[in-house]
């Protein structure tokens, strides 16, 4: 159960959609122009433990010629690197080395959680929050990323929502037993030791689903189903909540296809990436696939992504062609006017370049790289007084950008910085819910998972009918005689009026305890709250939580629930991962396995101890104490 058969491409997609370059090909940096290529060659076979000096040098000569094809990030880099550094048995070393290529790779989302994890390994407080900083900048600025980290998100939420319908499931149809196998024995009467084979038959109609290998999600609806008409009101309430977490999971498996079609142009080459490479085609119009995001930031990111390329190839006037329809048409151009100057510069234009400079100024009062590119060019024409009078501005603004870490004092050539595109509101875009996802999740590959056999259409319905079978019972919970089991003592009596009412016996009531008459009856009694209570811890352990649904305790075992079933979904997330996914991502996904795994079995023990305890309490309140 902890590995999703379905999950585990979705994994590869997410991380590789986060990496601008060709595939995983055996060219290294396949596409960059050559003096970029041959640079991060020599930054790769110079990497070493050991060699800190040596590898900044190289970091610096690859800066360089980033800048001159203004190229903000190549993303392969630490990847590379990394898995070199596999290869040669000095990963557990690698820290510094992966740390000076967040200069090259400041958009590897991938680098800066891996840096985030070591800083949590190593207790490293004051670099967490400034590489927990630079992950959050990596996802502002550049979509690629921030799609495959909704795309790890919406993965994780679909894995914890089944998790949670399973625990709940299983949790309401083991304290739901006791009274329906004596219904069930009621049902039997005629034959002999009826009680055993009514338990024999609980039991092979509650194995049935994982017999006939239906999904979970029709699995957890069955177990509600069975358990429904023993539920308490917040126990039905909380069934109701697991159906609708299963549901949830349909347009989230929507999303997540989407996604997959979008960003899968990212790993084939394909021009989402943006940074670093030449695409092979430009799409024209909407693909039929559908878009995750609205239809104008994805005409804004593409023409965006093109203007680049054709920059980083040294085609100027395509490029300059394309930023001036692209500052046309942006809602905030001010990026466009700054990477429109450094191509006119290039093209030999300067006074365009500065006047475009200055309109990015003109819109970005609070400072950005047009600051610093205005103050060069202000320094090479001997205008030293506009110099002045934007020298603090502009050295304040190479500082203000951290996630690519420049230097003043090391850009001694006239270097121009570019800006890339931020992704304003992409969140917010990303997790709008669509009705494509919603009719493509009806017929995905969560849904064939959750819900196999049923077909994708019939999905909405079965989930529907189970919620209107739960309110059926609640309606005519007053009208039925069903057996309802004792919460404290385990006594089943054959009851009207739903389980709200009957669900402490009234001899627990009066708090007599084992206290009456000897005889058979008391020996009975007694037999009753011993098999009871070890019937409980059994459940709990089996499920944690379980002897507090018993101590009547539902809000916070939902609680409780729900944080397992998110440690089970960061378990069953990172499990998936297979040999595909590149060095860097494996050992990151490993070191987050290694605290999850813990986490969870801490979680467990903790689960069960609570469960006993709070069981012990209800049974002390009622006057029940352990048989001596």
């Amino acid at each position: 159960m902890l590995a999703y058969p379905v999950m585990a491409r979705f994994v590869i997609m997410l991380f590789l959609a986060c990496l601008p370059m060709t595939g995983w090909a055996s060219e290294p940096f396949a596409g960059y122009p050559a003096k970029v290529r041959e640079d991060a060659l020599l930054l790769i076979d110079a990497a070493e433990p050991g060699k800190e000096e040596l590898l900044e040098r190289k970091v610096q000569a690859l800066r360089k010629s980033m800048l001159e094809h203004a190229i903000v990030s190549i993303n392969e880099v630490p990847d590379r690197l990394f898995d070199r550094a596999r290869r040669a048995g000095w990963e557990d070393r690698a820290e510094k080395v992966l740390r000076t290529t967040t200069r090259v790779a400041p958009f590897s989302v991938a680098l800066w959680a891996w840096l985030v994890r070591h800083d949590l390994a190593t207790l490293r407080i004051t670099r967490f929050f400034m590489d927990l900083e630079g992950l959050s900048e990596a996802l502002r600025l550049y979509g690629p990323s921030l799609l495959g980290c909704a795309s790890w998100s919406l993965l994780f939420l679909v894995a914890s929502a089944s998790w949670f319908a399973v625990w709940v499931s299983i949790s309401l149809l083991l304290k739901a037993q006791p009274a329906l196998t004596s219904d069930l024995a009621r049902l039997l009467k005629k034959l002999p030791r009826q009680a055993l084979f009514a338990f024999a038959l609980f039991l092979a109609v509650s194995l049935s689903p994982l017999l006939a290998g239906v999904g979970l999600g029709v699995a957890s609806v069955f177990w509600l189903f069975l358990s429904a008409g023993y539920l308490r009101r917040r126990e039905a309430a909380a069934a109701a909540v697991a159906v609708l977490f299963l549901g949830s999971a349909v347009p989230f498996g929507g999303a997540l296809q989407a996604f997959a079609k979008y960003t899968g142009e990212t790993r084939q080459g394909g021009w989402l990436g943006g940074e670093g490479y030449f695409p092979r085609d430009w799409p024209e119009s909407v693909p039929a696939a559908g878009l995750p995001i609205d239809e104008s930031r994805w005409y804004e990111m593409r023409r965006f992504a093109r203007a680049r390329a054709e920059m980083q190839a040294g085609n100027y006037p395509a490029a300059d062609a394309l930023w001036t329809e692209w500052i046309r048409d942006a809602a905030e151009p001010s990026e466009g006017y700054n990477n429109r100057g450094i191509v006119r510069y290039r093209l030999g234009k300067p006074a365009e370049a500065l006047a475009d400079f200055e309109a990015a100024m003109a819109r970005s009062p609070r400072g950005g790289p047009a600051y610093w590119n205005s103050y060069q060019l202000y320094l090479q024409t001997f205008r030293l007084e506009e110099a002045a009078k934007v020298q603090e501005t502009a050295w304040g603004s190479l500082r203000d950008l951290a996630l690519f870490d420049y230097r003043a004092e090391e850009m001694t050539h006239g270097e121009l910085v570019p800006s890339p595109l931020r992704m304003r509101g992409g969140w917010k875009e990303l997790f709008a819910l669509r009705w494509d996802w919603v009719r493509d999740g009806l017929d995905g590959a969560v849904q064939r998972f959750l819900f196999r056999p049923l077909a994708g259409g019939w999905t909405p319905p079965f989930l529907a009918a189970a919620l209107l079978w739960m309110l059926l019972w609640k309606a005519l919970g007053g009208k039925i005689w069903t057996h309802n089991s004792c919460r404290s003592c385990g006594t089943c009596t054959l009851v009207v009026g739903g389980p709200d009412f009957t669900d402490i016996c009234n001899q627990c009531r009066a708090q007599v305890g084992g206290g009456i008459r000897s005889g058979e009856e008391r020996e009975h009694r007694l037999l009753t709250i011993t098999m009871h209570r070890r019937y409980v811890k059994a459940c709990s352990v089996f499920v944690p939580g379980a002897g507090a649904i018993w101590a009547g305790k539902t809000l916070p075992v939902l609680l409780y629930g729900l944080l397992l079933s998110m440690v089970l979904g960061v378990v069953t997330v990172s499990a998936s991962a297979t040999a595909d996914v590149p060095a860097l991502i494996s050992d990151m996904l490993g070191g987050l396995m290694m605290v999850a795994v813990p986490a969870l079995v801490l979680l467990w023990i903790a689960g069960i101890a609570w469960s006993w305890h709070s069981f012990s309490k209800l049974q002390a309140m009622y006057n029940i104490i352990p048989r001596r």
